[in-house]
């Protein structure tokens, strides 16, 4: 019964979501997307910056994404939306006339032990349904503080046949991110759509 009851759950979920979805993307054929966007300080001001682009962040927390869009709404931004989603449901039920023009992962959890690496989003079966929905020549900005993440990444970017790194792409906006913050150092990477 506790299946039958998890997968009622999901169906609703996503239900919700693609009306969510339908309704905050309407207008809109093109967007800049951080996943894991935390509080929305980063993209607040990255909507802030870039007036032309609208911009999503999804968390899978939700007071964060009613923290992101109050902060949205007090700096009078309509540019920019906060959805509570997971990324491969979101990337599922993304209208289909929606493309994306550019994606950050920033400090993202870096699971670091083994057996919970097929957790880690910068994976070769998220990142090619992340390609999908992406246009031509999108960037994939991404950025952690942790070491082994960044190498476990690096190591698998060549093989990656939707992406490749992009050795002279230059960061397109710098804010500092609270994990930013209170990391001793961190690591960037730039991937483009091939």
């Amino acid at each position: 019964m506790a299946y039958e009851e998890h997968i009622q759950r999901v169906k609703q979920r996503k239900a919700a979501l693609e009306v969510e979805l339908g309704d905050s993307l309407a207008k809109h054929h093109s967007i800049v997307l951080e996943i894991g966007c935390g509080h929305g300080h980063w993209l607040t001001d990255y909507a802030s910056d870039n007036s032309n682009a609208f911009c999503v962040g999804i968390d899978l927390i939700g007071d964060r994404i009613d923290r992101s869009n109050r902060k949205a709404a007090r700096a009078e931004l309509s540019n920019v939306c906060f959805i509570k989603a997971e990324a491969g449901e979101f990337l599922e039920l993304l209208p289909a006339n929606v493309g994306i023009e550019s994606v950050f992962v920033l400090f993202p959890d870096p699971w670091p032990k083994k057996r919970h690496w097929k957790n880690r989003i910068m994976n070769s079966t998220f990142l090619d349904s992340l390609a999908n929905r992406c246009k031509k020549e999108t960037r994939l900005h991404f950025r952690t503080d942790h070491e082994g993440y960044f190498e476990w990444a690096s190591e698998r970017a060549p093989s990656l046949g939707s992406w490749h790194v992009d050795q002279g792409g230059k960061w397109p906006f710098e804010r500092e991110t609270v994990f930013q913050s209170k990391a001793d150092s961190y690591q960037s990477m730039i991937l483009k759509k091939a």
